[in-house]
């Protein structure tokens, strides 16, 4: 047994504890959660990495690797669940719990390596993320240009961290991560698209440059490429710090 299918058994039985925690004690029902200081384009940027969870494990059913199709069911649980349900709560207590209700449903659905079921609970997950989203922040916020363009930089960080983590020596050595990081870029390109309407036609540049880094990911670039062409877009967008 190679040292991937090692690694990603290992972390499915990570995620599996948490996941019975928390659905056990009923964490993502509770009303008393912690109080969410995140700020707007962040709670985005976090349902963005939600949604971006959703699509590699249909992928991975596809091409029958159920293992890693339920370990990317699992991994928001461990990674971002716990932010989004506090800021959910402030938002809509009935829709906190929804989205609990969808999420042990998707998961369920994942494990049972039904690829009809999971597209199905996958769109049911991903439109309550999207009512959440407009229930969550205004039209008005999510039409600004700097907001759009602060949660592309929300996307293309964790991205980044995602890609360094998954390589070696120019080599995949933690596929769940080296996927998430796939998807992390796509969100980021997707939303920059969609939102072209807002954007100035230099931002528009910003699409051109992720999509070169999505190709040099995919041909597995050194991460430190990656890096360095996303801190030069950090740059330009926050400025400050990152320059």
């Amino acid at each position: 047994m190679n040292f991937k299918v090692l690694s990603s058994i290992f972390a499915i039985s990570i995620y599996f504890t948490i996941f019975s925690s928390l659905y056990c004690d009923n964490r993502l029902f509770s009303a008393e959660a912690q109080q969410s200081t995140i700020s707007d384009h962040e709670f985005h940027g976090y349902l963005e990495q939600m949604i971006g969870h959703l699509d590699p494990s249909i992928l991975n059913v596809q091409n029958n690797n159920s293992l890693l199709a339920v370990a990317h069911a699992l991994h928001p649980i461990e990674e971002i669940v716990d932010v989004i349900n506090s800021r959910l709560i402030q938002t809509n207590e009935t829709l906190a719990k929804d989205f609990s209700i969808k999420l042990n449903k998707y998961v369920q659905a994942v494990r049972s390596d039904n690829l009809n079921r999971i597209i199905i609970e996958k769109t049911e997950l991903e439109k309550l993320l999207n009512d959440a989203l407009h229930q969550s922040i205004s039209f008005e916020k999510r039409t600004n240009r700097d907001y759009i363009l602060n949660v592309t930089a929300e996307l293309i960080t964790i991205a980044s961290e995602e890609y360094t983590e998954s390589m070696s020596q120019g080599k995949i050595i933690n596929l769940l991560e080296y996927q998430d990081g796939q998807q992390f870029f796509k969100r980021a390109i997707i939303l920059l698209n969609k939102s072209q309407t807002y954007l100035s036609d230099n931002d528009k540049n910003y699409i051109t440059d992720l999509d070169k880094l999505e190709k040099g990911m995919d041909s597995k670039i050194d991460p430190s490429e990656i890096d360095m062409n996303v801190k030069d877009m950090l740059c330009q967008i926050k400025k400050g710090f990152y320059c």
